[in-house]
């Protein structure tokens, strides 16, 4: 009897499998996500913003008119999706390990690999959602026709973007410092990347080696990839190969570069109360806290 209820409290206080564990740390990371209102401003209503007063430009009428307001489509659906993973995923974890914040995750159960996945499924999952709702906003407004059939493809693509950008941010964050100097660098690496790649429409004219240039880039592939599913008319377009394969490329750069540069200490002790179990220094206010598991 005292081996069985040995056994009996042993299994009460088994440790979670990985996979729950990891289902907690996306649900988790979703909600902080999407309780930032950065994200929902550069994720959905500013795309959204843009698209509203470009297309009050087009004339609709206009021979011509669908193959202008498709590509803005497109490249302002990348601008929100990139932007949520890309800008506030890389923000995010810059004011994690300024709080103190990551050195407190690796004292829990989770394995680092579990808290970078769950943390990139999040923003890749969000980037979904933002990048549906513009270009539902986009369909609307435009009159475009998208075939249903063409959904798979777009969102296949916007999730192999995501991913891409997420990788590229973790290892961006070895160039971040501190909390305070994450916008002005990821604004640096971002928004030209973007403007250049037509994420706030067509630029009228491109020098060849820029154009060469930019299709080696992640974000130009991208536009490039939804732009075709969006102008697909009938059944189910073919997977744009050689995007999938330049994104594919940078995701794989950005995590070998922050598997091996990647910090998790802060490069200066952050502010706010001493913690006492731990002697940890902590913001009190952080909203990526780890939870007791």
């Amino acid at each position: 009897m005292t081996a069985a209820v040995a056994t009996t409290h042993g299994s009460s206080h088994r440790m979670p499998g990985l996979w729950s564990l990891l289902a907690s740390q996306v649900g988790y990371q979703l909600r902080l996500l999407s309780r930032t209102p950065r994200a929902m401003f550069g994720s959905i209503l500013m795309p959204a913003i843009l698209l509203a007063l470009r297309v009050g430009q087009v004339d609709r009428g206009s021979a011509g008119a669908a193959a202008r307001t498709v590509p803005l489509v497109a490249g302002l659906a990348v601008l929100g999706l990139t932007s949520t993973a890309y800008v506030t995923y890389a923000s995010s974890l810059v004011s994690a390990r300024q709080d103190g914040v990551l050195r407190r995750w690796r004292t829990t159960p989770l394995p680092a690999v579990g808290y970078f996945c769950g943390k990139m499924v999040a923003a890749v999952l969000l980037a979904e959602g933002a990048a549906a709702v513009v270009i539902a906003i986009g369909v609307a407004m435009t009159g475009t026709h998208l075939d249903v059939a063409a959904v798979p493809v777009l969102a296949a693509v916007i999730a192999v973007g995501a991913l891409a950008f997420a990788a590229l941010a973790t290892a961006v964050t070895v160039l971040i410092p501190t909390a305070e100097s994450a916008f002005p660098v990821l604004a640096v690496t971002f928004y030209p990347l973007v403007l250049l790649s037509g994420a706030f429409g067509s630029l009228s004219v491109e020098p060849a080696w820029l154009t060469t240039l930019l299709s080696y880039l992640p974000a130009q592939p991208l536009v490039d990839a939804v732009t075709g599913a969006l102008r697909h008319s009938a059944g189910v377009p073919p997977l744009p190969g050689r995007s999938l394969l330049v994104l594919a490329g940078w995701g794989a750069v950005g995590l070998l570069a922050a598997v091996r540069f990647f910090r998790w200490e802060p490069t200066r002790p952050p502010h706010g109360r001493t913690d006492r179990r731990t002697g940890d220094r902590s913001a009190g206010g952080s909203a990526d806290r780890p939870r007791s598991q």
